[in-house]
């Protein structure tokens, strides 16, 4: 594609348009005009870097053609350079000056002060012409992008350096608050959050992985419960920063999580009476009646029995595992290392008491998060290693660390029966089983809970095993330093 210009050269006489052969050497497109109607005809549909206008032709001079052109919106800013005989009065000068031309050119013409001039007027509307099409694409790619935030259910918005609001989708608009772009821009983003200082202290944050619930104010003074994060941008011709926030509603989503909690909590609750009045009665009919009994109604009895305690077991992981959404995660710093001794010891000594088991800690670093709970994630998985080597003659379980990216990431490795890696996605849902009952006792709960406590304290948990070759679970926390900051 060409990005030649055009020049248009407009003179009444064919030996005066000599200048063609001068200008040639431009390389751009060179337009002949024998007369101003010419010109302007041709001005009509074709944009020109700069206009070479005769002043003396006969019918429409130069003066009253450059005072059309200059009529015209299209061409009001087009240069003009007049080419004139070098006797013409000041008069005639200043008239053209007064028209809006740029220059005056005498003849006999200088061909280097010709092209000098025409090239640098050249130079400046290709210039204009890139600023135009930049800015074309800045403002069809802006469209597109506000089209595309428009569309998305999650609201977005833009602030400045300050945290003061530059732009808001529709979402944020019509579904979210309510305010109108018109009523939020320039004011504050916190002047919406019912804890003005959180929202401070985390934008300032600038921590873009992660996020954060905070009640907002929508209009009418009703306030929302809002996920949502922040990432800072930074413009690297200035030492500027814009920040982007993204979130989402999640109000209804609590509460319907609260109500399946409580309505869990309730059901886990009022079962357990009958299972314990079931255990206990069966208890005594074993101690106080087993002779009454024949060996098959002691086996029968006994069978009840050992359902009753799993189905106690089953009612009491969902109780803790339903009560660790309703309560508030406690931070302090944790001695990982003595914390994992002490489980295994304890684990060791209600399940294993008997068996000879190697176990290994390394030194661990300390983290930051609720310790009781910690404890919680340490127990099941050291009961889930004792319990998975129980048929290996030498058993080996071993506590770990590996660092990562502002985070530690623990792990807990058996040489137990391990499981096969294609099934690994079931191993953290509730009721969730990779091994027969019959093998290996549980209730499928264990590792929800422990998946459970990792979310609340920001972290993640996976595994990697292999059938009889063991299993390793690893989990992950902020480092000290990280959630403190949040």
């Amino acid at each position: 594609m060409s990005n030649k210009v055009n020049i248009l050269l407009v003179d009444d006489r064919r030996e005066n348009l000599a200048l063609e052969a001068i200008l040639k050497t431009l390389d751009e497109n060179l337009v002949r005009a024998t007369s101003g109607r010419e010109a302007l005809k041709y001005l009509l549909k074709n944009d020109v870097a700069v206009i070479l206008l005769d002043v003396e032709m006969p019918g429409m001079d130069g003066f009253k053609t450059a005072t059309l052109i200059r009529e015209r919106e299209k061409t009001r800013h087009t240069p003009i350079i007049f080419l004139t005989a070098s006797g013409n009065s000041d008069v005639h000068v200043n008239q053209g000056y007064f028209l809006g031309v740029v220059d005056y050119i005498f003849k006999p013409i200088s061909a280097d002060v010709l092209k000098s001039k025409v090239s640098t007027f050249v130079e400046m509307f290709k210039q204009r012409q890139e600023v135009q099409r930049q800015s074309a694409l800045l403002t069809a790619e802006r469209d597109f992008i506000s089209a595309v935030l428009d569309t998305v259910d999650s609201f977005v918005l833009v602030l400045d350096s300050e945290g003061r609001i530059l732009h808001v989708n529709r979402a944020w608009e019509e579904e979210m608050t309510g305010y109108s772009l018109h009523e939020v821009r320039g004011r504050f983003l916190w002047d919406y959050f019912e804890d003005k200082q959180a929202a401070k202290d985390f934008l300032n944050a600038r921590k873009g992985n992660t996020g954060s619930e905070e009640y907002w104010f929508m209009k009418g003074n009703t306030r929302r419960l809002v996920a949502w994060c922040c990432t800072a941008l930074k413009n690297h011709s200035t030492a500027a920063r814009h920040f982007v926030v993204t979130g989402r509603d999640i109000t209804e989503l609590r509460q319907r999580t609260e109500e399946l909690e409580g309505f869990t909590y309730s059901v886990s609750h009022d079962m357990r009476a009958p299972v314990r009045a079931v255990d206990g009665f069966t208890r005594i009919l074993i101690e106080e009646y087993s002779n009454s009994l024949d060996d098959e109604g002691r086996r029968l009895l006994s069978i009840v029995r050992q359902n009753t305690e799993k189905m106690g077991q089953l009612i009491d992981g969902l109780l803790a595992l339903s009560r660790l959404g309703r309560e508030k995660v406690m931070f302090g710093d944790i001695d990982m290392a003595d914390l994992a001794r002490t489980a295994f010891d304890e684990q060791k000594a209600a399940d294993a008491r008997q068996r000879e088991i190697s176990f290994r800690a390394a030194q661990l670093p300390p983290a930051y998060g609720d310790k009781r709970l910690i404890t919680q994630v340490f127990q099941n998985l050291l009961s889930n290693a004792i319990k998975f080597t129980r048929n290996e003659k030498s058993a080996v379980i071993e506590v770990g660390c590996q660092p990562g990216a502002g985070e530690n990431i623990y792990f807990v490795r058996d040489n137990g029966v391990g499981f096969d890696m294609d099934h690994a996605q079931k191993l953290f849902g509730t009721f969730q089983r990779l091994h027969p009952a019959n093998e290996f006792e549980g209730s499928g709960i264990g590792l929800a809970t422990v998946q459970r406590i990792i979310d609340r304290h920001g972290g993640k948990v996976w595994a990697e095993a292999k059938p009889n070759e063991g299993a390793t679970f690893y989990f992950s926390l902020p480092a000290r330093e990280q959630r403190r900051a949040g």
